[in-house]
């Protein structure tokens, strides 16, 4: 527990030679780095201690993976119509949002999809628990395919190919770990999934993790290093406790973030994206972020391709919320589907420059963001 030593002991069960397990310990004479997942059994050790606190929220909700075989000529894009615009769909995520329920598919480099169910896990209808890989199970998700998912049948190999891969692939967990502290001074930290594990709505998992080790690097350089090179006298228990403890500073707002703006994308996904008046208001935030780039850009751009300019995870999600507001009231006067499906070329663009310059642009000020870093 002293302040001045680098590096813990580690413990360690394994098997041993003789058969059964043994215990063994090594010192450590180093920080040790602990990027061993969700289950992190170094945040429990931690916990264990009283050296920190966390949460680990599952959602009720779980997935199954379901293959999409190459479709060939055949690519399912969007043909276009009803305000919408064709779209090669070799490429593309493909959603069939349905509220409680959806289905998406991600291209593979050899032409197939990764598609995955998205339900409830316990309910004796329209769930993983309903439909059990039994006769009777079989036969609720057939007919719960039927009615939800016909068009998305024919690219999935057929129904029997679908309601065999929902009732017998296994069911994969949904959940978001928080923790309190990731830091114990010079000798433990917490990067990765071991202390923001995520929904993976938004796809930033495993890039928050490289940014956790991005900053890792630059915080070692700056408390660690003479000249870009690795300095054994700055190696010491008080910069390494420095490091960390800025590390956690900068990080921890961040990995909160994209964690409820996954969970956030799941109700978009799920919901919104079939939505008209969702749509429309995506289709307005297009138009304006290419005629005005480095004024406003959507969430979703400051999210993936964001990062430099003190694009952060943090400052997309503030920046998100007034975007927002601005949207809902440009495509406010907008009644019907009929009108919505034209809210893009409609839209009031004097207006929209006037709201951008009075709401979102200070606030960007306000945070240090510059969006001209926002490359895609």
């Amino acid at each position: 527990s002293r302040s001045d030593v680098v590096g813990c002991t580690v413990h360690f069960t394994r098997a041993a030679d003789e058969g059964g397990t043994e215990k063994v310990r090594y010192n450590m004479l180093c920080p040790v780095i602990a990027c061993d997942g969700a289950g992190s059994r170094v945040r429990y050790a931690m916990k264990t201690q009283n050296l920190t606190t966390f949460t680990e929220d599952i959602i009720p909700r779980g997935y199954k993976e379901v293959l999409f075989p190459n479709p060939g000529a055949n690519d399912f894009g969007a043909k276009g119509g009803v305000g919408g615009e064709p779209c090669d769909g070799r490429y593309g995520l493909h959603i069939w949002p349905r509220g409680d329920h959806m289905l998406m598919a991600l291209a593979n480099m050899d032409g197939s999809f990764t598609g995955t169910f998205y339900a409830d896990n316990k309910g004796p209808e329209n769930s993983f628990e309903a439909f059990s890989d039994t006769e009777e199970g079989r036969g609720k998700c057939k007919e719960f395919c039927e009615k939800h998912y016909t068009d998305a049948i024919p690219h999935v190999g057929g129904l029997d190919s679908l309601v065999r891969q929902i009732t017998s692939n296994p069911t994969g967990i949904l959940g978001t770990v928080r923790t309190s502290t990731w830091a114990v001074k010079g000798k433990l930290l917490l990067i990765g999934d071991s202390c923001h594990a995520m929904v993976p709505f938004f796809g930033q998992g495993c890039n928050c993790g490289f940014e956790d080790t991005l900053w890792l690097s630059k915080l070692i350089d700056k408390f660690c290093c003479r000249d870009g090179t690795v300095a054994s006298d700055l190696c010491t228990a008080d910069n390494f406790a420095a490091a960390f403890a800025e590390l956690e500073q900068e990080r921890r707002p961040n990995a909160d973030a994209i964690c409820d703006m996954a969970l956030e994308n799941f109700v978009e996904m799920r919901d919104k994206t079939g939505d008209v008046r969702f749509q429309a208001m995506k289709k307005v935030e297009n138009k304006l972020e290419n005629l005005y780039p480095e004024k406003i850009r959507s969430r979703y751009a400051m999210v993936c391709y964001g990062g430099e300019g003190n694009v952060s995870y943090a400052n997309a999600k503030n920046l998100g919320v007034i975007q927002a507001e601005i949207l809902e009231q440009l495509t406010m006067n907008f009644k019907d589907e009929a009108a919505l499906a034209k809210a893009a070329d409609e839209v009031d663009l004097e207006e929209a420059l006037r709201l951008i310059e009075e709401k979102l642009l200070p606030r960007q000020r306000q945070l240090g963001v510059d969006l001209s870093t926002v490359k895609h």
